[in-house]
């Protein structure tokens, strides 16, 4: 079975910047430092995150991540919205001088869950500028 078939929520392929640090393990925190590090997001979904970054990550390590989505109510009027979401670290596998992460969210409160769902269900990726 693959990656695709096992998730339980629809991903929307993204390309934005976020910021992450780790929260445990502690090696890990000491070996990364306090200070957030940049990643790029490559795809969302309302229950985690692909993300590529430098360095490695094991799984399980938790992160807080800061990123902000940009959607549309009703109306047509333009939101948006700035996360900062506990995530833990499902996989952590190389690609060429990077490192892609599988992360789902920790504890994410519905309205963040609503959201970010609503954001992959109406292709706001593809009109979103950032």
């Amino acid at each position: 079975m693959s990656n695709n078939e096992r998730r339980q929520y629809k991903r929307a392929p993204v390309n934005f910047d976020l910021l992450y640090k780790v929260q445990l393990p502690a090696a890990v925190r000491v070996q990364l430092g306090k200070m957030e590090r940049p990643a790029i997001a490559q795809d969302i979904s309302e229950g985690g995150m692909g993300l590529l970054t430098n360095f490695q990550i094991p799984p399980d390590a938790l992160l807080k991540v800061k990123f902000s989505l940009a959607d549309w109510d009703h109306s047509g009027k333009r939101q948006t919205r700035v996360f900062e979401l506990d995530v833990q670290v499902c996989y952590c596998m190389p690609v060429k001088n990077a490192y892609r992460l599988g992360v789902s969210f920790v504890n994410i409160v519905l309205s963040d869950r609503l959201f970010i769902s609503n954001y992959v269900k109406t292709g706001c990726s593809t009109k979103d500028p950032n």
